[in-house]
């Protein structure tokens, strides 16, 4: 049974690390998947012992920016089930929390202000979408910001093309058009500013 072997190689992992065996204490790793979030900070434990200390700092910032993916999708599905059960009270904490959550991990302008337009459109609160709209569409450039933050810089990303910024504020504009989406805002000079 995988639970009573990684939970062995666990035990054998922290014996081995406590004793300062950090070759032996490697090889317990191999029982733990290779998608196990664990498998990678007991692996920066022991580049962190062993002067792999660029490595270390990788599979940590690694671990930090999948975990703040996992979280968001989590917050993310939690709003879409308040939004069912009709509790907009919820819905409201849930999108303030990702939005601090996109600051905290350094996402970039962009992600902690776009978590609020599908809320705010489905109140219809005209003000709250166009200010969100003109915010999205003002920090398009900032969805890679986490590229070059702190936070992250033993990892290698790739950069957001510019081609692919104009591409998506074109999107975005389009998608501020749909009038099935957004009909009541159709005699809003604002919003038909923004969408021009």
């Amino acid at each position: 049974d995988e639970d009573i072997r990684s939970g062995a190689a666990d035990s054998l992992f922290g014996f081995y690390l406590r004793k300062e065996e950090y070759g032996k204490a490697e090889e317990y790793l191999a029982y733990f998947a290779k998608q196990n979030p664990e498998r990678k900070r007991k692996q920066a434990v022991i580049c962190s012992k062993t002067n792999r200390v660029g490595e270390a700092y990788k599979a940590y910032e690694e671990l930090l920016f999948s975990g703040y993916q996992m979280m968001n999708m989590v917050f993310q599905s939690l709003y879409m089930l308040a939004m069912e059960d009709g509790d907009r009270e919820k819905a409201h904490m849930l999108v303030e929390k990702q939005r601090v959550l996109a600051g905290v991990f350094d996402m970039g302008k962009y992600h902690e202000t776009s978590c609020r337009l599908d809320l705010a459109t489905a109140e219809k609160d005209a003000d709250t979408v166009i200010d969100t709209m003109e915010e999205m569409m003002a920090s398009v450039g900032t969805m890679g910001e986490f590229c070059r933050s702190p936070l992250y810089e033993h990892v290698a990303f790739r950069e957001l093309r510019p081609e692919f910024l104009e591409d998506m504020k074109r999107n975005l504009k389009k998608c501020f058009r749909d009038e099935e989406t957004y009909g009541f805002l159709m005699d809003d000079e604002r919003w038909q500013e923004l969408v021009r």
